[in-house]
């Protein structure tokens, strides 16, 4: 197995030793750096596969180091980190190149998903640069080799011969592209290694046939985008572009075709040479840098939320503080007045003064990070502990609860009272949505993934602007409450490093879905 070189660069020393601890087990050469300094000391000594780099480093950012590297080698990927993400450095940090961007706390499987993907990309990139000068090589030795023999005819059909064995033998050891080359009449004439395991054929089976009819689906605008290529390159010299093609087992994918045409040197045309490569991993990989911005977006504009929240909050609860005493004192004034009718009208106020401070406290403690101690417990006895304490609102509302919960009893590393608190918000949500009766399914269930937790009701269903709001913070439809609850319940799951999803309709109930890590004897996914 070929070992990856990563350059990890933090200025933390536990952060250091805690990623190349992870690096190092599965199985990368890691180099370790507080600052640029030392960086750039490594980066003289030895050739790396991969950087990690911190952006807020002493006396040179982590950005600067990225544009350093993309001059020296933009081969390498590089993945960013921060432990406080500032979206207005996103564009300089696309435009410097960066492979990836993730946000501290850094948990274990996302930096190894990440590095092992980097390393995936300059695996590749190292395939297609040593493949294309094996190319350019053996195709100038070719060139060479059919001049000086131009005038011995049977001299120049051996090499020719020897040439294009060998040059068989060179496109065949490549895997990562599939390689076709097509004879004047658009037939293959050779199909590599690559290409047999792209597309599921075998080379004696796709010899002699046209590519339309192994590699295009039944849609005619794939069949045409294919001859348009071979007709593009004739024009051009060369052509590349991105289409849908078909496997053996009738499976559609994105693919990458650079069609280069084969001539004599006179001119005249033998055929096509086709490089062919899967786009799926990378469709995929930017798919998943889109949602991480996306996630890092929305928890950037909650946190500054729960700044201003906090703030405010602060601001308002030392008045109200006096206010309650300044009441409290007046009260026991008009207390010793006898018959003094005033005393309620001071009750009401206290009233009032003790609930604002009640809305205040909630809203200091939405804003507090939160702290959690995570110990493996059995999910089922976290939710068996809350169904009961909601029993009086679900008889209120004529709610019929039906539990299921999953026979192996399966457990996870949980932070147990903030589970609970969680659990507790999403099945009071649920009850609130049934207020004339119906009927609430709490469901667990151990799968592939992780621990499930399905909460559904019979209720009234949310509108499409409710359910894509129903996580933000002060978000509520009701006439009582502040809306933190559901965000609240997201903000402990994520920090499980679990997710939760809602599906909903007007009118035909709403059903929510939590997924957990479960809990097991390696070291737990908890964040640095």
């Amino acid at each position: 197995m070929e070992q990856f070189k990563v350059l990890l660069v933090d200025d933390e020393p536990s952060i250091r030793l805690t990623i190349s601890e992870f690096l190092k087990r599965a199985g990368y050469d890691v180099l370790v750096a507080a600052d640029c300094e030392q960086a750039e000391a490594h980066l003289r000594s030895a050739y790396i596969d991969i950087a990690v780099l911190d952006i807020n480093l002493p006396r040179r950012s982590g950005i600067e180091m990225l544009q350093q590297l993309g001059r020296s080698d933009p081969s390498v990927p590089v993945i960013m980190m921060t432990g406080e993400p500032n979206l207005s450095q996103l564009p300089e940090i696309v435009r410097a190149g960066a492979y990836d961007f993730i946000a501290k706390p850094v948990v274990k499987d996302a930096i190894l998903a990440s590095v092992k993907r980097a390393a995936e990309k300059k695996r590749l990139n190292d395939e297609k640069n040593q493949l294309e000068r094996e190319l350019s090589r053996h195709a100038g030795e070719l060139e060479r080799h059919v001049a000086e023999r131009t005038a011995e005819l049977a001299e120049r059909s051996r090499e020719l011969a020897e040439a294009h064995g060998f040059l068989h033998l060179v496109l065949d050891s490549s895997t990562a592209y599939a390689i076709l080359v097509l004879d004047g009449e658009g037939r293959i004439t050779l199909f590599n290694r690559g290409a047999e395991l792209l597309f599921g054929y075998e080379a004696d089976a796709a010899s002699g046939r046209h590519p339309c009819e192994l590699l295009t689906g039944d849609d005619g605008r794939d069949r045409e985008d294919l001859l348009g290529s071979l007709k593009e390159a004739d024009e051009r010299g060369r052509h590349q572009t991105e289409a849908r093609l078909r496997r053996f087992d009738h499976t559609e994918f994105a693919a990458s075709v650079m069609v280069t045409p084969i001539s004599e040197a006179d001119g005249r045309r033998l055929g096509h040479l086709c490089l062919i490569r899967d786009l799926t991993a990378e469709r995929e990989a930017e798919a998943a840098l889109e949602e991480m911005q996306v996630r890092l977006s929305h928890q950037e504009r909650i946190a500054a939320l729960g700044r201003v929240a906090a703030q405010v909050a602060h601001e308002v609860r030392n008045p109200l503080t006096g206010l309650q005493l300044y009441a409290l004192h007046l009260r026991h004034k008009l207390a010793e007045r006898p018959g003094a009718g005033e005393i309620k009208l001071v009750d009401s106020i206290i009233d009032t003064i003790q609930h604002l401070s009640g809305t205040v406290e909630q809203i200091m403690s939405y804003a507090r990070p939160l702290e959690l101690s995570p110990r493996e417990v059995s999910f089922n006895a976290v939710v068996n502990a809350v169904l009961p304490l909601l029993q009086p609102q679900m008889d209120a509302n004529r709610v019929e609860l039906d539990v299921r919960l999953d026979e192996t009893d399966p457990r996870a590393q949980l932070d147990e009272s903030s589970m609970r608190s969680t659990i507790m918000n999403l099945v009071l949500n649920a009850i609130q949505a049934m207020p004339t009766g119906g009927r609430l399914s709490v469901t667990t269930s151990r799968r592939d993934d992780g621990l499930a937790l399905e909460i559904a009701d019979t209720g009234v269903g949310m509108s499409a602007e409710q359910e894509a709001n129903i996580f933000e913070p002060f978000y509520t439809t009701k006439s009582q409450g502040l809306g933190l609850g559901m965000s609240y319940a997201r903000k402990v799951v994520e920090q499980h490093g679990g997710e939760i999803k809602v599906e909903s309709r007007p009118g035909a109930g709403t059903r929510l879905r939590v997924r957990l890590p479960v809990a097991n004897g390696d070291e737990p996914n908890v964040p640095l």
